[in-house]
């Protein structure tokens, strides 16, 4: 088979391909609107559709002529959901992206979870709250389904954006996120750099427990990171000089908790990754 870009293009473009979409509705798989894309989101398409049990970001980004690095990735998945379903979802233990057909018309985000979504979630717990871990069958709780990031933080009603929780620890979690600013969070979040969403969520509890469910979110929430926890020692190279230490604090139920605290900020260099790659580069070399 042909896998030029010209030749990936042809294929999609011309494609009337029936699949199954959002809620079991039959659309066209990929129309004519592919010519206005890219060569590797191009490539991105062909190979999740290919793939009804989807991808994960390893098996796609091989698929793709020139690879790319995962930020880049998330990027161009992240471009093609303005057209595209392409949800991304744990199966077998691992989380794939699953293309799930073209979308019609996008539907406005009320914060409505379905029924289906709420399955899904709560399918997914295995009957444990995310937060504390305690279970429904031995510790007498129910399950709530609630937002990662909060809508009014720019989060989206989506499965990678869900979570099931008890009602103390959904109760803890909003009296927590209301000492926060929503508009500051936005800023944060929108922010390309993770290093920069982790140092200023770190900062605004400069000398207090930040808990890692709150990083691992901010850290994720604009592209997947495969090792949120290395960013976080990154941080901490000499180029950088964050001072940042694992702690502990108690949740909403009791229960203890990992976090972490910054002690001492900086102001990140605008060339601060390059400088992480070339601190590592460096320490490579001495050893």
């Amino acid at each position: 088979m042909d896998r030029s870009p010209r030749a990936t293009r042809a294929r999609l473009a011309s494609s009337t391909d029936a699949v199954w979409g959002v809620g079991g509705q039959i659309g066209v798989a990929v129309s004519k609107a592919v010519t206005n894309l890219g060569t590797i989101h191009i490539e991105i398409l062909e190979a999740l559709r290919s793939s009804p049990a989807g991808l994960d970001v390893y098996e796609l980004r091989a698929r793709l002529t020139e690879g790319g690095i995962q930020q880049h990735l998330d990027r161009r998945i992240r471009d093609l959901r303005d057209r595209y379903s392409i949800p991304r979802r744990k199966v077998g233990g691992r989380w794939v992206y699953i293309y799930e057909g073209e979308l019609r018309t996008p539907a406005p985000d009320t914060g409505r979870i379905s029924r289906t979504l709420r399955a899904e979630v709560l399918h997914r717990a295995q009957g444990r709250c995310q937060m504390c871990g305690r279970s429904v069958s031995e510790d007498d709780i129910k399950l709530e389904i609630d937002h990662k990031i909060p809508r009014s933080w720019g989060g989206e009603t989506a499965s990678e954006n869900l979570w099931a929780l008890c009602q103390s620890c959904n109760g803890g979690k909003r009296n927590y996120f209301a000492n926060f600013d929503d508009e500051m969070m936005r800023r944060i979040l929108s922010k390309r750099s993770v290093y920069e969403r982790l140092s200023e969520t770190l900062r605004l509890h400069l000398g207090r427990p930040t808990p890692s469910w709150l990083l691992e979110f901010v850290a994720n929430s604009t592209d997947f990171q495969e090792d949120w926890h290395k960013r976080l020692r990154e941080l901490r190279y000499p180029p950088i000089g964050l001072v940042i230490r694992a702690t502990r604090r108690k949740n909403p139920s009791g229960k203890w908790e990992s976090a972490y605290q910054l002690d001492v900020f900086k102001d990140l260099p605008e060339n601060h990754k390059q400088l992480i790659k070339d601190h590592e580069r460096r320490t490579r070399v001495g050893d």
